[in-house]
């Protein structure tokens, strides 16, 4: 009988202890935030209450990422990166007790939805760059695809527990079951042997002298050798359209549930359905060893057409196999360009890089929320809904254009 051989990156025992633990606490996460989802439309039954308290929460990822990209670049990323998940994990404590107490307020839903965004901003990159040090420069298109596999089934478990969770024991207790998920992440996190890390200083390209250099300085420093690449600007500028305008779920699938009347435990069904999408996606990159921009292209093209028609379906069935096939295009896009991100960095700016997309996959959120939320208020989700699917279209198409007209007018033909 032939035996089944793991994903290369799974060959490296630190990397699967990573990745369990760090499933353990993504489910954690998904959990919460159809709870916290939940809970503020209990509070005010308002579209836009909860567009506003999903752009506090990815307010910071707005502001900070770049800052937390120069950190990633010039402290021990693990060391960053536990700091981080201690502070989510108190964030959730912090909430389950306000809501257990019976007195919890919007405002303090909103300010501890803007302190989850801070310790966000600063981990993504530090988690994003991580991952080469665990698996090697080789392995890294293989690790960033079963990250991918990993978000997703957290989100496809995450969402439907944090459904039936919210629906039997309420919402208290799936906020407590998610702090206790941070647990064994930090444990492994302490413990993690990192056989490709260097000393930031040691780091390919890096300044010998860059702790003493501004942290303004390292920042710009980051977004012009991004800038200044092509290949890096341009996989940028076309995932900032489907940041923007494509992955808009956390206040998109809460007022979707509630506008067709699925109930808490409907939502949390629409949210495992996105998630087993992304799974079944993240499991066909796994098999592949390229990460082009047709591929990004297809998956980002399939995200949009899936927005137009959850806008115009009028059943929740219907709606939930749409889920499916939007979790598809979505991770489809969004791997393909970690990857091709990845891959084309260099060592020393990789945590700049990185934060740059990580700016574009949550910071645009704080902008794509309340133009969502807004016109969700105002003339109903399924609108919105299809305004951001055609926008995101129209946007990819926009961004391929301007980019080979700069290319051609910059080309010698076009110079002499």
């Amino acid at each position: 009988m032939a035996s089944v051989s793991l994903p290369p990156a799974f060959e490296v025992p630190a990397y699967r202890w990573y990745w369990a633990s760090q499933l353990v606490s993504g489910a954690g996460t998904w959990a919460q935030t159809v709870a916290q989802a939940w809970l503020v439309l209990t509070l005010t039954n308002s579209a836009f209450a909860l567009a506003a308290i999903t752009t506090l929460q990815f307010l910071p990822m707005l502001v900070f990422p770049l800052l937390g990209g120069v950190l990633a670049d010039r402290l021990p990323r693990r060391r960053v990166l536990v700091f981080t998940q201690i502070c989510a994990m108190l964030q959730a404590v912090l909430l389950g007790l306000l809501v257990w107490s019976g007195h919890v307020q919007y405002w303090e839903v909103g300010v501890l939805a803007l302190g989850l965004g801070l310790t966000n901003a600063f981990g993504n990159p530090a988690q994003a760059a991580l991952v080469p040090e665990i698996v090697g420069r080789d392995l890294v298109g293989n690790a960033v695809s079963l990250n991918s596999i990993q978000f997703n089934v957290a989100r496809l478990l995450g969402g439907g527990i944090g459904g039936a969770m919210v629906a039997a024991f309420g919402v208290p207790t799936t906020l407590f079951l998610n702090a206790a998920s941070f647990v064994p992440s930090i444990a492994v996190l302490a413990v993690l042997p990192l056989a490709h890390a260097r000393p930031p200083h040691a780091r390919e390209g890096a300044d010998p002298n860059a702790a003493q250099a501004r942290i303004v300085s390292d920042i710009g420093a980051g977004v012009r050798y991004a800038m200044r690449d092509r290949a890096i600007r341009r996989v940028l500028a076309l995932f900032g359209v489907v940041g923007l305008l494509g992955f808009n779920w956390s206040v998109a699938t809460p007022l979707l549930a509630y506008t067709l009347g699925a109930g808490a435990t409907g939502f949390g069904v629409m949210q495992a359905a996105l998630g087993a999408g992304s799974l079944v996606a993240g499991i066909a990159l796994m098999r592949t060893r390229v990460a082009t921009e047709r591929r990004f292209l297809v998956g980002a093209v399939a995200l949009g057409t899936v927005l137009i028609l959850l806008g115009l379906s009028p059943l929740y069935g219907l709606s939930v196999g749409l889920m499916f096939c939007g979790g598809m295009g979505g991770v489809t896009a969004s791997v393909t360009s970690n990857t091709r991100l990845q891959l084309l960095s260099v060592d020393a700016y990789r945590g700049r890089v990185m934060s740059l997309f990580t700016l574009l996959m949550g910071g645009s959120s704080p902008i794509g929320s309340l133009l969502i939320g807004g016109i969700a208020q105002v003339a109903g989700i399924q609108v919105g809904l299809m305004v951001f699917g055609a926008a995101l279209m129209v946007g990819l198409i926009v961004i391929l254009v301007l980019d080979r007209s700069f290319a051609d007018a910059a080309s010698p033909e076009a110079a002499s």
